[in-house]
Order: structure tokens, then sequence, then C-alpha cells
């Protein structure tokens, strides 16, 4: 199905739940007699790696990139990593923090213990800025910040000579270095949490930015005395808006060798879980969620359509991490990952923009517009791209024309990552961006491809006005844009194809749905409510209006190839909520 739509939950991240591999829902697996047996307790929060070695959980060893990252060449020392909610960044942290204590006994088994690799002891500091609290007024990030740099230094019998956060950064940093004569680990998760968490707030967002400047030009100017500092976050609003601060730092999100650092890759999941499948199984075929001949590869395919898909350029995709576990846990096909919270960054600029994210531009984007995400510019394709709504399809070039000049750009090509984001946006774009009441809209997305297909003008238009009255008075503009961005967010809830903007040889509709074996051609009109008296009018001369420009400019022209059945719908909304439909043969 081709869906150029997207949106986001409107509600903050619940509290994590870790296990095995990365730091997500707990499927605790304890090795008894050869066999892998699952113990009573699925779900149990926040395991730490050596909590994940030391009790036998499964694990997936990631332990050869990290010490690519340690002893590749060239070795680096300042790291960025970017990746989605729920895909083992913190976990990984955990992992590199344990390896720099030196405990080799934890990494029994794993690659990296049957390397070259000297297992030396570091001091390792962790800031987790997810946990910040009320950083809405300047300098509470600095005051949490320095908080915890205080723990720290308790922890080391430190003493700071400063009250300012960097100096007392900068002191415990080289003071660290000179008491252990190691170089200091620093490992920073979520950093861009104190920015993301107020990003419709552009004071508040840039005040805590700056703060995040005064850190990482720190770390910077303190080098000689870090051995390694890895900094994770979603987004890349922080990082690329923080000028000369991190610019030092290696950005490893994009690097292919890197690609499978975060995820099961399907590998992994025959190595994890292979000793599970048939037992998954039989309780998918009790569930209902298989067919009842289905067999061990037709199980794979299934689960790799639904959760894997998700790519960074690496040689293998990889399969979102937290509903694999979850998947295996409960033998239920669901979308857990978008089920379990999305970024509220995400649902903010949804909510401010719906038109912009339903219709990102996906076909080809320039390398470097998608790596970054300015703070001052929040485009949605890097948006979506960083929060895990989007993957990378493949590597494009991008030709364009300046004084005359032909120029070649890199560039991708973006697509949904799999199955389950699909299924749960598709339903739920229309929920996140307008917010209509839950009750009305089950029915609607049920009710609505049954009038369409019944070319039903009267019931048509009846569904589309309950629609818009359902939707919150401060959710309405009056422009048509706007209108067409609901109607088309309509129709994809519905479970519709949906084509946005298809040229003909003189012009391009506003909107393209497929269904069955018919294809729909829409043009969406807009007029404004002055007068009560001219209701019928407004709409009867804007639905001649859109049906005459459906006509002239053939809009129908790019589907006849495909020998289906074409109509023309003209959509006329006037005011808030009135509609009127007309239905065409073309």
């Amino acid at each position: 199905m081709i869906i150029q739509n997207w949106c986001d939950r409107n509600c903050m991240p619940v509290t994590r739940i870790v296990i095995a591999y990365v730091k997500l829902i707990s499927l605790k697996l304890q090795i008894q007699g050869g066999r892998i047996m699952e113990t009573k307790n699925l779900f149990q929060a926040d395991l730490t790696f050596k909590q994940i070695r030391q009790g036998n959980h499964i694990y997936a060893d990631k332990t050869e990139y990290i010490y690519n990252i340690l002893n590749g060449k060239p070795t680096l020392n300042c790291c960025f990593l970017s990746r989605p909610r729920r895909f083992g960044k913190t976990l990984l942290l955990d992992t590199i923090g344990e390896l720099f204590q030196g405990d080799r006994e934890l990494f029994k088994g794993l690659w990296i213990d049957k390397s070259d690799y000297k297992f030396e002891s570091h001091p390792v500091q962790k800031f987790n800025m997810a946990t910040y609290a009320n950083l809405n007024q300047k300098g509470n990030l600095t005051g949490m910040i320095k908080a915890d740099l205080k723990m720290f230094a308790k922890q080391h019998k430190i003493k700071f000579s400063s009250n300012y956060y960097s100096k007392m950064l900068e002191e415990l940093l080289k003071d660290l270095s000179n008491k252990y004569g190691a170089g200091v680990v620093l490992l920073v998760d979520e950093y861009d949490a104190p920015v993301t968490r107020y990003i419709l707030n552009q004071d508040i967002a840039r005040n805590n930015r700056d703060d995040l400047h005064d850190f990482y030009s720190v770390v910077k100017a303190s080098i000689q005395y870090v051995r390694l500092a890895f900094v994770t976050g979603i987004t890349r609003f922080a990082m690329t808006s923080l000028d000369s601060g991190p610019n030092n730092f290696t950005d490893i999100s994009l690097q292919p060798k890197f690609g499978g650092i975060c995820g099961f890759t399907e590998d992994e999941m025959d190595t994890v879980f292979g000793d599970r499948y048939e037992d998954t199984l039989k309780g998918l075929k009790a569930n209902k969620e298989i067919a009842w001949n289905a067999k061990r590869q037709g199980l794979k395919n299934k689960i790799l359509n639904y959760y894997d898909g998700y790519n960074w350029l690496g040689p293998d995709n990889v399969l979102n991490p937290y509903s694999l576990l979850r998947f295996f846990s409960s033998h239920i096909f669901e979308p857990h990952w978008p089920l379990s919270g999305q970024p509220s960054h995400l649902s903010a600029l949804v909510r401010k923009d719906p038109l912009a994210f339903i219709l990102p531009k996906l076909e080809s984007y320039p390398a470097v517009e998608a790596r970054k995400a300015e703070l001052s510019t929040l485009k949605p394709v890097p948006v979506l791209f960083h929060s895990g709504y989007l993957t990378i399809d493949q590597p494009v070039t991008i030709t364009e024309k300046k004084n005359k000049k032909i120029i070649k750009k890199k560039g991708y090509s973006f697509k949904i990552p799999n199955t389950e984001v699909r299924e749960d946006f598709e339903f739920n774009l229309f929920l996140y961006a307008f917010d209509p009441l839950d009750h009305f809209f089950g029915t609607f997305a049920t009710e609505l491809p049954v009038a369409l297909m019944k070319n039903d003008s009267r019931k048509t238009a009846l569904h589309l006005h309950n629609l818009l009255s359902a939707i919150a008075s401060e959710q309405h503009e009056p422009s048509e844009k706007h209108y067409h961005a609901i109607v088309q967010a309509a129709f994809i809830a519905s479970g519709l194809e949906v084509l946005s903007q298809t040229s003909s040889s003189y012009g391009k509709s506003d909107i393209a749905v497929f269904h069955k074996n018919v294809r729909f051609v829409m043009e969406v009109k807009y007029c404004k409510a002055d007068n009560k008296a001219k209701s019928e009018k407004d709409l009867d001369a804007a639905l001649d209006k859109a049906v005459k420009q459906i006509r002239m400019k053939d809009y129908g022209a790019p589907f006849r190839p495909a020998g289906k059945k074409i109509i023309g719908v003209a959509i006329a909304v006037r005011g808030r909520d009135e509609v009127a439909v007309r239905f065409i043969e073309l």
C-alpha cells in the first residue's frame, strides 16, 4: 500500500521495560537441561547488562560493534548514535560501561571475550537526561547536571573549586583521570530530551540547547582526560544546533558498519528465538493469528513482514526489538512498539502542522537534510525518520539544475518500515492529528469505504460531516489546504490506499483513492460560511467548480492504462462541518 502520511500518538513515553536485548519488555528465558525455558516472570523493568548476563537471560551479542568503535581504524573517542525509542540505546551504553569496569567474566562467551581486547578498568560516568524534570525555566537543566556532578564527585571523593557546572564537569574529568590513571568514559543517554520535550516553546528549547552547548564544549576542551564519550538520542535537534560544541563527535548513526548495532537482524532472531518457533506457532494457531497449517518458514516470513524493515544503510535490515520480544511473549501480531507510547515532540509537531506530516516527500530526499533536524526548521522527514516512522529504502542520486549547471547530490528514498507501523498509523493518523471523539471514529472507518463503493453521495457526505463535527473546534482552520488534509487523512484511516497530488497532463488531483477495482480521483473545495441562507448555493457552486476541474484537467488519465473503473469525486466543505459530495463517471 502506498501511503505518504504520518503522525504521532499524543502521549509521553512510558516507563521502559527491558529484557535480554535492549531496554525493552522482559521476556526472561533461562537455560535448563540444554533447553531454553521460559521463566514465570515475563515482565521486569530495567534489567542492566549485568543482570541479563548473570541471570542467563537471552542476549543478542553486540560486542563486536563496540570493539570496532574502540579499536577500529580510526579509533573513535567521541561518538553520537541516533536511534528510535526502545531500540536498545540504553542497554548499549550500559554494556559499554560494564566493559570499561574490566570484569571479563560478564563477557564470557561473547564475541569480544574471544578477541584481543584488553579488559582495562576506567572510571565511568553516566548521564540519563530523560530523567531530568522541570526543565521549563532557564538554569533548571544546569541545576540537574550539577546535581549529578556532585553525586559523582561524592562517590569518588572529589571536591570542586567552582559551583559553575561547566567548570565542575571539567574538574571532574581531570581529577578522575588523574586519580585512576586512565581516561574517563562519559556516557550520555537521551541527550536530546531537554530540547525535544519543549519543542513547541522555542525559548525554553533554545535555553536548554545552549546549556547543552556548554556541556559538550567542556568535553571537547577536556578530551585529553576522556577515553570515550558516547552520546545517544532520538533526534539530532540539539546536536546539529550546538555549533562548535560537539563538532568533534563522530556520528555513527548512518555508518553502514554500525547499521545493526541496535535491533535484531534476521540471523540474530534465529539464534535467540530459534528454539521458540514451534511453541510460538502453536500459540499463534490457538490465538487464530496464523493459518492452522502454517510451518516454521511461514511463521518467519510473517514475522519479518510485520516487524522487520528498519535500515540505517547497513548490509542487513533489523527488526524492532521491543515488538519482537513482546510478540514471542504474547503470541499475538500487534503494533506493540507504536502502542507502547510515542515521543511527545512528534505528537506536538503533528498537531501544529498536520498537512506537512501527512504528505512528506519520500522519493528523493537530500542526504544532508535527512541526517539533521534543525530546531528552527522542523522538517517532517528527518523528524519521522529519527523517530522510527520512516526508514531508508535506498540511496538515490538527486539531480538539480542551478545556474545552467547540473548538480548531483546524494540522497535517500524513504518508506514505512513494516506492517506494524503501517497498521497502527493508517488507522490512528486522524486521531493523532485532529483528535476526534474516539467512540465515533471506529464506525466511521468501517462505513466510509462502503458508502464510497456504492457512490452514495448522501452517506459519504454525512460520514464526513459527522467526522468534522467530532473534531475539537481548536483543530479547525478555515482553509482549503487544511480540509484537504483532514479528508485525505480520513480516507487513509479507513484502510484505503491513497495517493496525493497525482499528476495528469493538465494538473494534479487533490487525492486518489484505490479500493478494490475502482480508482477514485477527488477534488476538495472549501468556502467560508458567511451567510447561513447561502449554504446550499455555496456548496452547489463549489461542487460545480470541482467537477469542472476534474473533467477539464482530466484527473483520471494516469489511471486509465490499468483498465480499472474510474470515478470522480467532488467534495465541498463549507464553514466548519457542512459537506456535500458528488460522484461522476470518467
